[in-house]
């Protein structure tokens, strides 16, 4: 990573889909790091160019500061050196900080910030956290994680200033009109990230977000790909039609506020063979019912799965 930050090239980098790789167990519910690394390597393999390890889709407040910091190195080693690697941080400013320096000597290119799990959080201290961190490495682009709609459009501008090197934010308001205000009111220069993935991406895309998270891409990058192929080009019945078959999913994923978000995607992984369907709590394992609703819903969509799956069951064999 060079030590002086290209904003322009950086933010062309990112308006894409931004995958959250997930982070497979082995059978003694460790990581199963080749494995971590082939997956991250099939997401490259499939046309992804952002990773963001260490996501929540990766069980981030699951996992040791040991395992956040392998899990990262693991990512890193198995991309080529083309590949976007966006890390995430978070919890308090000094760990925060302190894993931005070793993603910074890993590798990536940015960092995203996790929103704070304090519960006493207000705008103005959003903004001197954000600041802190970014202000700790100031080579990387930061990227803030955004769900909460008292940050406003003004907050988010204050930050940019202060910190030149967020170069935008991942946006997970589930409220396309408040996105659009606040979007507005930062004013221009910034890009916006749907982080509420495809189920927004649309929606978000309309009002001036130019990315999308994924973690749907764990499944089939091929899927996530063709949303933005059809975005990009205006094709927004295109776009509409694909929403529709992976909406059974994503409403899957969402249920009970989020409850079942990683299983749903490792129960998809699990049964094409990818991974086991582990996660650690407070997440849990999906029941036989639900699994075989995972089935249903992957099934309108099953054939965007990529044939690149043969080759990555050889190599993990």
């Amino acid at each position: 990573m060079s030590s002086t930050l290209n904003t322009a090239d950086l933010v062309r980098q990112l308006s894409t889909v931004i995958a959250i790789p997930v982070v497979p167990y082995g059978e003694d519910g460790e990581i199963d790091h080749d494995r971590a690394g082939a997956l991250a390597a099939r997401l490259v393999a499939g046309g992804v160019s952002v990773l963001t390890p260490n996501g929540n889709t990766g069980e981030f407040y699951a996992l040791t500061p040991a395992e956040r910091r392998a899990v990262l190195t693991t990512v890193a080693s198995a991309c080529p050196a083309s590949t976007t690697l966006v890390a995430g941080v978070g919890f308090d400013v000094h760990t925060a900080s302190a894993d931005a320096r070793f993603a910074r000597d890993t590798g990536a290119h940015a960092i995203m910030i996790h929103q704070p799990v304090l519960p006493y959080m207000s705008p103005e201290g959003w903004v001197e956290y954000n600041a802190a961190i970014a202000h700790s490495v100031p080579e990387l682009g930061v990227l803030p994680y955004l769900s909460n709609p008292a940050i406003s459009g003004a907050h988010i501008a204050a930050l940019a200033e202060r910190a030149p090197n967020v170069v935008g934010l991942k946006y997970s308001v589930p409220d396309p009109v408040v996105f659009a205000a606040h979007r507005e009111q930062a004013g221009d220069g910034l890009l916006w990230i749907a982080g509420l993935a495809e189920s927004y991406a649309s929606a978000y895309w309309q009002a001036g977000a130019r990315a999308f998270t994924s973690g749907l891409a764990n499944v089939a990058p091929a899927v996530p790909l063709q949303l933005l192929a059809s975005l990009q080009a205006g094709c927004y019945d295109e776009a509409a039609a694909l929403w529709r078959r992976i909406r059974p999913f994503e409403e899957m994923r969402a249920r009970n506020q989020s409850a079942d978000n990683v299983s749903v995607v490792k129960e998809a992984m699990h049964q094409l063979g990818l991974c086991r369907r582990e996660v650690r709590p407070p997440s849990h394992a999906l029941s036989r019912a639900r699994a075989a609703e995972v089935t249903e819903s992957v099934r309108p969509w099953r054939e965007l799965v990529p044939a690149l799956d043969e080759e990555f069951k050889e190599y993990v064999a």
